[in-house]
This record gives structure tokens, sequence and C-alpha cells, in this order.
């Protein structure tokens, strides 16, 4: 049964997604509902409605702050001198926060957007500031490459390392899982540093 609210509207939605993401950490996606929300804040489960419009609101929501961590965990990732280096650094790094993240980074995957729902312009804004990290990395690399160029190079790098994360992180791997992850990823980086170098050198 509901109870009277106590909690300022902002503090119920902090409340929400705080349930909402230790119940998708437990029990994955499939768990998610309002009356079990509702269960755990000690409110009623039309609570929610007042808060969010729908459960697909509340999974946007967890993904727009999964990213917002993401960008912040990447932006804490030291780089130094070394170029290559800090790509490998950069793939580790992203490949880590997915993994120890795993419950919550299946929501990519597992979550669909519903017919005319756009994509949140905050996921989209945190997913190009992303970007930026990885093509600032790769300009000293290919110096000479246009902006737009290391634009697609980096988005292209990181969908092969989104490829790795998506396998991993859902543990149906047969030899990419949890633990073979990292492994992958520094293959990837290695073949695609080679490539960027190769086709720098021809040019």
């Amino acid at each position: 049964m509901g109870r009277r609210s106590v909690h300022s509207p902002e503090e119920l939605r902090q409340l929400i997604l705080d349930a909402s993401q230790t119940i998708v950490e437990r029990n994955g996606i499939t768990g998610l509902s309002a009356r079990e929300i509702a269960r755990m804040i000690g409110y009623s489960p039309g609570t929610l409605y007042n808060i969010f419009e729908n459960l697909d609101d509340v999974l946007l929501t967890l993904q727009v702050q999964l990213m917002g961590r993401t960008l912040e965990h990447m932006k804490r990732v030291p780089l130094g001198p070394d170029n290559d280096k800090n790509i490998e650094a950069l793939a580790y790094g992203y490949v880590d926060f997915a993994l120890v993240n795993r419950r919550m980074w299946n929501l990519f995957l597992a979550h669909s957007l519903p017919p005319g729902t756009s994509v949140p312009v905050l996921l989209h804004d945190y997913t190009n500031s992303l970007m930026d990290i990885v093509r600032g990395a790769l300009e000293p690399i290919a110096p000479h490459e246009p902006r737009e160029s290391l634009d697609a190079m980096a988005r292209a790098f990181w969908a092969g390392l989104n490829g790795i994360t998506a396998i991993a992180a859902t543990e149906k791997g047969v030899y990419l899982t949890p633990a073979t992850a990292q492994s992958y990823a520094k293959e990837l980086t290695t073949l695609f540093l080679k490539g960027l170098r190769s086709e720098a050198a021809h040019r």
C-alpha cells in the first residue's frame, strides 16, 4: 500500500532511478516493473507515473545516466606522450567500465526504443563528447587527416569495441567472454593502429 509523499518530485525521481538500477543489476531488465519499484521505495505504483511517462522513460533515463558515468570514467583515463598507448588505455578503460557494469550495460542491448520515441539529446551529447576524446587521441597519429575523417575513424573504432563489450556483457559468448574481452580489445586496437599507420604512410 502506498504512503503519503514525504519526498519532493526530484527526490522521488532519484529514488525511482536508484531502485530501478538496483533491480536491473540484480535481475536484469525483465525483473523491472512499476510494482517492484514501488515496493522498494515504499510508494504506490501510480507514483512512478507522476514522475515518469512509463517504464521506457525510466530505462532511457538510466541509459543516459550510464553514458554520463561512462564519459566521466573515460575523462579520468590517464594519457601520456605515447600516442599508441593512449588509444590502448582508452580502449581498456571503456571495456573495463562496461564489464564492471555489465548488467546495466546490457540495457543498451535489451531495451529497444518504442515507436515514435527519440533518443534523448543528452545521450547524443554524452556520446559525441566521448567521440571527441577518441578523436583527440587519434589526431596525433594521423595529423593530416581532416576532422570528418577522424570522426569516422573514432566512431568505427568505438563500434568495434562496442561489439566486444556487447558480446562479453551478455556472458553468452563462446570465446569472447568477460575473461577474454580485454585481449580481443587489445587485438582490435593493434590492428586498427596498424591499418591507420599503413594508410598514412601511403598518402
